[in-house]
């Protein structure tokens, strides 16, 4: 579970805006790979220029000016409504950057990243079937190794806030560590570490490797037996307990985010 932390920890300074000291991290935009502009940058590369150096400097307003006004110029340049759907991201202007996002993948279907701020867009606006559909398109890449993606990698597909903690929801596609994780949900310290996080993960994995096995904490927890696949298992730098289990077979992501913010609900 410690390597599954360290991991969720590394990649959130990727995937999210914030810095890996704010208080409350929030999914954000992704910009296309360093090097994609050329050196010697006509006007317009510079604008594109410009409007990275103000996504990451997580000045999403004046992106969104810099990009617009690109777009007005070059209407067909898919850098620059990247560039437009990752500042509308940043600034919770989740329709606006759905729209922007769709085109992009419509002119360039394997644009991985586009296809990842989607999830993170679909699950703000609660819209879970397209939701679904974005990670079988990403489930799919990577079972094909299409260019670009990774098995190994981790994505951040959700966020939530409740009692004024901000909680990051990052997916495994395989699982990771000793406790076989799936999915973390993780909420920050003002330090900039983990304050506590709630993981799926295999529950015979994890009872192996957490000191004293599982505890129950929740309502839907019941102590794991052979036909027990998974755990919804809470964790802090000092104490653990297991919120619900589930038998036979995985439990699909709505299922576990309302079994987390049912638990966080009741949780002082």
């Amino acid at each position: 579970m410690h390597h599954a932390v360290h991991r969720l920890s590394m990649a959130l300074a990727i995937a999210l805006t914030a810095s890996a000291h704010a208080q409350t991290p929030t999914p954000g935009p992704i910009t296309l790979p360093a090097g994609t502009i050329p050196q010697t940058a006509t006007p317009g590369q510079s604008q594109i220029v410009a409007g990275k150096h103000a996504l990451a400097a997580k000045q999403f307003t004046e992106a969104k000016t810099i990009f617009v006004a690109e777009l007005k110029l070059h209407p067909e340049n898919i850098e620059a409504k990247l560039g437009l759907a990752d500042s509308e991201l940043g600034l919770q202007q989740y329709e606006a950057a759905e729209l922007q996002y769709r085109q992009v993948v419509a002119a360039q279907p394997e644009l991985w990243q586009a296809h990842k701020n989607l999830v993170i867009v679909e699950a703000a606006l609660g819209r879970w079937e397209e939701f679904d559909r974005e990670r079988t398109i990403l489930r799919m890449a990577r079972q094909r190794d299409a260019p670009g993606i990774s098995a190994r990698e981790s994505d951040v597909i959700d966020s939530f806030t409740l009692h004024g903690d901000r909680w990051i929801v990052r997916e495994y596609f395989e699982p990771v560590g000793r406790s076989q994780t799936r999915y973390n949900f993780e909420h920050f310290a003002p330090t900039g570490h983990a304050a506590e996080y709630i993981s799926l993960e295999s529950a015979d994995a994890a009872k192996a490797v957490t000191p004293g096995g599982a505890v129950a904490i929740g309502d839907q927890a019941k102590q794991p037996t052979p036909s027990t696949a998974f755990a919804l298992n809470w964790y802090t730098g000092k104490a653990h307990g297991t919120i619900a289990t589930y038998s036979h077979k995985e439990p699909a992501y709505e299922q576990v985010r309302t079994d987390v913010q049912k638990w966080l609900r009741r949780t002082p």
